[in-house]
């Protein structure tokens, strides 16, 4: 073979496009990978790849501080060209530089139809709220949605601060979304719902924070396994309906722990926060003795008779106890001496499970985080 053969060999096996001979799902799977932007400019490389960023099921338009000029334009020119049947996943946020004349939700509308599974919306424009299409509300694809700032929601998932037409508007958008799993609640003092009522049957994670002590909450959801609630709801709380519920995390300003813990008799996990304006009766965890597994306590002072008689209780009554953490607190007036005095105080308290363990942790005085394990207690 001659020289010249040779490197015309090696020159024709360099210049083979390899990459446009991958399957057609492949290929939308590596687009899929990358900003939307460099997705869509593919279509220019040759005729085969003209079509191939229209398939990929997850969009991403997102405006931020660096840029000049908003993501809006390639939205609403992508969105024209896309073709893909499904769309897995719609993140969308536009901020300040997008235009206020233009229809920011027509791809919303236009995505639902397309059987959407996730949408987050985010817009942050400086025109009024807009409102989203009607379609969103009877979506039976959608498993999450997250709606931020300048959405109005009129008749319905991120809740972020959101406004809503009425309080039935809103009971309206969560039974709206027959097969929604998680969901997430964010509100502040200048929301205009005084009652939040959250009923979804298909529901299996909450995560709901309220900030304003006149909001009242209400929850009924059969399935739900993971629960955090925290804020300032008094003692305006209503939960019921919660058999399957696994692990909960409360941490309440006030709240008649009676009425709240009674709805959690099915955890096995439970991180609850007191703050000195609940009732520490023993009467409070009674409801929790038959499933009890995990327990944490952050911040025990061990100063107060309260904090003890309520931690006596707990571990005297929850049979199917296995670890209960007790977070120490400290100041620096407390010594070595002190800490290990408390400690050997609260290692005594009798224990209804005899296979229960308690985990102290806390800072020495010379700030040195340690972990002290206290073996089963004996009785």
């Amino acid at each position: 073979m001659t020289e010249d053969k040779k490197i015309e060999i090696v020159e024709n096996t360099i210049c083979q496009d390899k990459i446009s001979e991958l399957p057609q799902d492949l290929l939308v799977m590596i687009l899929s990978l990358v900003p939307i932007k460099d997705a869509v400019t593919t279509m220019f490389l040759s005729k085969r790849w003209l079509s191939v960023w229209t398939m990929i099921p997850t969009l991403e338009y997102k405006d931020n501080d660096e840029m000049k000029k908003s993501v809006w334009n390639l939205l609403d020119k992508s969105m024209q060209l896309h073709k893909a049947p499904v769309i897995d996943c719609l993140r969308v946020k536009l901020g300040q530089l997008c235009p206020t004349d233009v229809d920011v939700v027509k791809w919303c509308s236009n995505a639902v139809s397309r059987c959407l599974r996730d949408l987050e919306f985010v817009l942050s424009w400086s025109a009024d709220p807009t409102t989203l299409p009607s379609s969103l509300y009877f979506c039976e694809s959608l498993v999450k949605l997250t709606l931020c700032h300048k959405i109005l929601v009129d008749a319905l998932l991120d809740l972020n601060c959101v406004v809503y037409k009425d309080e039935y508007s809103q009971v309206r958008l969560l039974s709206s979304c027959p097969v929604l799993k998680c969901l997430y609640v964010r509100r502040n003092k200048t929301d205009n719902m005084k009652k939040f009522t959250i009923k979804v049957p298909s529901l299996l994670e909450l995560d709901y924070a309220g900030y304003d002590v006149g909001h009242a909450l209400v929850i009924n959801t059969p399935r739900l396994e993971v629960c955090s609630i925290y804020g300032f709801v008094g003692d305006s709380i209503s939960i019921e309906n919660m058999p399957f519920l696994k692990w909960a995390y409360i941490k309440l300003g006030s709240c008649t722990n009676e009425k709240l813990l009674s709805c959690v008799s099915s955890v096995s996990t439970l991180q609850f926060f007191l703050s000195d304006e609940m009732d520490w009766g023993p009467a409070t965890l009674s409801c929790l003795s038959s499933q009890l597994e995990i327990f944490i306590w952050k911040e025990y002072g061990g100063t107060e008779e309260e904090e003890e008689q309520f931690l006596r209780y707990v571990l005297a009554s929850t049979k199917c106890l296995s670890t209960a953490t007790i977070n120490l607190q400290y100041t620096l007036k407390k010594n070595h001496e002190e800490e290990h005095l408390m400690m050997e105080k609260l290692k005594h308290i009798p224990r209804a499970s005899t296979t229960s363990q308690l985990l102290f942790k806390y800072v020495s005085f010379i700030d040195v985080p340690l972990n002290v394990f206290m073996p089963p207690y004996a009785s």
